[in-house]
């Protein structure tokens, strides 16, 4: 499957409407998805020094995984750009994850990039918060709580969203409207490869990643992981029923999840909500 910004725009949900400090967004022109290569490159060439800046004169990084992804956007309600990540679907290049790592045990089929079960797969990469929303003291390279004031709704810049508190507003928004998309096109696992403290950040959110490879040395020690989208839906309902309900909200009805154990049915509620 390939999706270029275009085409990403066509899928209905694509936004998730009157968010009111950040705005998440699958791409949809040639300059959003400029303003994404560029969040990256800043992020992964200048910050982190991940890959060489020399190989991108025009300060804007991409790859060929690029053609066959979902990418999304936030932007900050003053229409500053905050942040990016992309859904990479199944195609004849496999995923960016296949470079770099080696996939184990039951997830051995995840080596060969023509095995028919990748069609229900994506891989989770190029996650990257603008360092503009990660100054303050504390916050990590996926970005950081909400301020307190941002519970009030006065003088914030931030999106003010359910409990943990904790959990960084900028990569919780991306996550939400991943996992809305993925529903939405029949993706029932996701792939990740990272780095230790991001592992322990989206486990401590409720998104629990199986351990599927052996650590390998990629700008420092990173592993492959799996979740499926139904363990994904348990884990965080039961960490924060609240932050679960803001996951699902705008989920279309017959998306939204069922089954789950000893929760409270009152989040199906906002399944259709604006």
């Amino acid at each position: 499957m390939s999706l270029n910004a275009v085409e990403s725009a066509s899928h209905p949900g694509a936004g998730h409407g009157p968010d009111p400090y950040f705005r998440f967004t699958c791409v949809r022109d040639a300059s959003d998805l400029e303003t994404v290569y560029s969040i990256r490159y800043q992020v992964y060439c200048v910050e982190r020094e991940f890959l060489d800046e020399a190989h991108y004169p025009t300060q804007l990084e991409s790859d060929d995984y690029d053609a066959h992804a979902l990418h999304v956007l936030a932007t900050h309600r003053a229409g500053h750009p905050a942040g990016t990540a992309r859904l990479v679907m199944s195609s004849p290049l496999g995923f960016p994850a296949m470079q770099h790592c080696v996939f184990s045990e039951e997830f051995g089929f995840l080596n060969d990039p023509s095995h028919p079960s990748l069609a229900r797969y994506g891989e989770v990469s190029r996650l990257a918060v603008s360092k503009a929303f990660r100054r303050r003291e504390g916050d990590t390279p996926y970005g950081g709580p909400p301020r307190e004031e941002s519970l009030s709704g006065e003088g914030a810049d931030v999106l003010a969203f359910a409990p943990p508190r904790n959990s960084p507003e900028i990569l919780m928004g991306i996550c939400r409207l991943l996992y809305q998309q993925s529903k939405r096109r029949g993706i029932t696992h996701w792939v990740f490869a990272m780095e230790r403290s991001l592992y322990v950040l989206l486990k401590r959110m409720g998104f629990k990643y199986m351990p599927a490879g052996p650590e390998t040395d990629y700008y420092g020690p990173v592993r492959p992981y799996v979740v499926s989208i139904d363990a994904l839906e348990r884990g965080v309902s039961r960490a924060s029923p609240a932050t679960f309900a803001y996951m699902v909200k705008g989920l279309e009805p017959a998306l939204m999840p069922v089954g789950l154990q000893g929760q409270d049915a009152s989040w199906r509620s906002v399944g259709s909500a604006a």
